[in-house]
């Protein structure tokens, strides 16, 4: 009966805490506390803590640091909130938890930010340089008056074209469609063949912004002898409508873009001419 009531007391003064930093299980006599030991693991000071009241081997008591307060006793404080192998720093596995959680979370919004409101790819080509990124473009103020436009869906050429703003969509009489240069340099010229000789009085551009253009206006009765009849190449007037007052008999008219303010390309909506003949 001694023997056991003797066993049964050296069970008591046994019981394991915890490390308050990496979380790793120590055992210890119950003499010991109050002392300072050094954790095994990360081999910080710990002052043990006072021995529990019981000899449920399952009552870990969590060890103070030194030179910080003692922590409140719980039991299982550690091993059943962190899923991490023994001697592993629990703090690292809760950094790491977070910032699984932390990278879901973000993945998630940012679906549903590009599901509500997808990037759609930009006209032409484009280069990753910014002075030649195309910017945003808008609708025209004023529509186009096809009444009497001598160059209304004629043949037209230019030294550049996107995909999706061509050559054509500069004289079709849609007000809403453009041409533009592949690039952001200059000089870009876009030109119309009216299909013969024509007396033209003058004319009218739909720019695509209401910025400054500096350009002239050159027409030719047979493609290769070029009179100009515009010239605001030192242009410093900002507008999207551009009406130009000349007279000239020619078959073949261009317009050639020589300057432009930050920002912008050649393009424009719409190209009209008018006169007689054509």
């Amino acid at each position: 009966m001694r023997e056991n009531v003797k066993c049964f007391s050296k069970a008591m003064s046994e019981f394991k805490y915890a490390c308050p930093v990496c979380g790793q299980h120590i055992k210890c006599d119950s003499s010991q506390a109050g002392t300072v030991m050094e954790c095994p693991t990360c081999f910080q000071k710990i002052i043990v803590p006072q021995a529990p009241a019981t000899n449920d081997p399952k009552f870990i008591i969590t060890g103070t640091k030194v030179g910080e307060r003692p922590v409140p006793k719980f039991p299982e404080a550690r091993s059943s909130f962190i899923p991490a192998a023994k001697g592993f720093p629990g703090a690292l596995v809760v950094v790491i938890i977070l910032i699984f959680i932390g990278a879901a979370v973000a993945f998630v919004y940012r679906g549903k930010i590009f599901k509500s409101n997808p990037l759609k790819p930009q006209d032409g080509d484009r280069s990753s340089n910014s002075s030649n990124a195309e910017p945003p473009h808008f609708q025209p103020e004023k529509a186009a008056n096809n009444t009497g436009n001598l160059a209304f869906d004629k043949p037209a050429f230019a030294s550049s074209q996107q995909a999706r703003n061509p050559v054509q969509n500069g004289n079709d009489g849609n007000a809403r469609t453009r041409w533009c240069a592949s690039s952001g340099r200059v000089p870009q010229w876009w030109k119309v063949d009216l299909g013969a000789m024509a007396t033209i009085t003058n004319t009218q551009l739909i720019w695509e912004h209401n910025g400054v253009y500096q350009y002239k206006i050159e027409t030719s009765p047979n493609n290769i002898d070029w009179k100009m009849v515009v010239n605001k190449t030192a242009n410093s007037i900002s507008a999207r409508v551009e009406s130009d007052n000349f007279s000239a008999s020619a078959r073949f008219v261009r317009i050639v873009v020589t300057g432009l303010q930050p920002g912008s390309w050649a393009s424009f909506y719409e190209f009209e001419a008018f006169g007689s003949g054509g």
